[in-house]
């Protein structure tokens, strides 16, 4: 008997093994190059507004997809390094300055037209585009906001070359667009305030809770296999912790994030909150919000970005 029960402990374990391993470059295939099944297209986008069976709708119930398609829209080809980014500038009239928009992970640019939409209303371009890997980009690899930073800062380099050195420019970023948004302010120095939703603080607490959330399990394997994964595209990921960039700016940071997130713990909000600088600088959580959706706080949330940007 003692011998059945062994060999059954040894198979489950073994089987344990070889699963957590095969999930683990599962995962770095999801985080560095990623189907293009993750990502939607602007008419997957636009018919989230009347999806009630995806609780994605409750952020796009109330966008206005036909006023979007009047906006004026001017394109933007902007290079980095020779990888190719590609986006939309909508200019208003009278403008207080651009807000350039950085989307989420499995998402494009169309993701981030609710949120372009306060911006507007509160008189400033907006630049939408598509991260790496995602929309029309053709990078052959995403790095989870790392490279994106670098990016993001090449786009405040184009705003400015384009509509004048004295623009001023803001970063707005949702989940991974959070991260690039916040590592964009190791590579460029005109900024004037950032807005960070439900960003990550360290990549390995981001890989980590992102795989927990699919799969509630530990892994030996995820963080040695993903980090293997990332040093063989040439990627120094470990270095992706954007608490650092944080840490070593004076630009005000507004961060938002909900506390009931499952995919970033609100706790990387409070450790952003312990390295702010800033006097203008704040933390705003959302009661019972999870990863992604303190948009729904309409009101609250058109508040605090309204102040905020009223402030620095």
């Amino acid at each position: 008997m003692a011998k059945i029960i062994l060999i059954a402990v040894l198979s489950f374990a073994t089987l344990y093994i070889l699963l957590s391993f095969g999930l683990a470059k599962f995962m770095a295939d999801l985080v560095f190059t990623p189907a293009k099944k993750f990502c939607p297209t602007y008419a997957q986008v636009r018919q989230r507004k009347t999806d009630t069976a995806n609780i994605e709708y409750l952020i796009y119930k109330d966008t206005d997809f036909d006023a979007y398609e009047q906006w004026t829209a001017e394109p933007v080809v902007c290079d980095n390094n020779g990888v190719r980014i590609l986006g939309v500038y909508h200019p208003v009239e009278h403008s207080r300055g651009c807000v350039i928009l950085a989307h989420g992970f499995g998402q494009n640019r169309y993701a981030m037209i609710p949120f372009a939409e306060i911006f507007r209303s509160l008189g400033f371009d907006t630049l939408l585009f598509d991260q790496r890997r995602f929309g029309q980009s053709q990078a052959p690899f995403g790095s989870l906001g790392l490279e994106e930073g670098k990016d993001v800062a090449a786009l405040v380099e184009w705003v400015k070359k384009e509509y004048g050195a004295d623009k001023k420019i803001i970063l707005h970023g949702v989940s991974m667009g959070a991260v690039s948004s916040m590592n964009a302010l190791q590579h460029t120095s005109d900024v004037i305030g950032v807005l960070e939703d439900c960003g990550f603080s360290t990549v390995r607490q981001a890989v980590t809770n992102l795989y927990r959330s699919m799969v509630p399990l530990p892994n030996p394997f995820l963080l040695p296999v993903v980090m293997r994964r990332a040093k063989k595209l040439g990627l120094n990921f470990e270095k992706n912790n954007p608490i650092d960039a944080v840490k070593n700016t004076d630009v005000p940071v507004c961060v938002l994030h909900g506390d009931a997130d499952k995919t970033v713990s609100v706790q990387c909000a409070k450790e952003l909150r312990n390295v702010l600088k800033n006097p203008c600088s704040r933390v705003e959580l959302f009661q019972g919000r999870g990863h992604g959706f303190a948009i729904l706080d309409r009101e609250r949330y058109c508040k605090i970005v309204a102040d905020f940007l009223q402030a620095i």
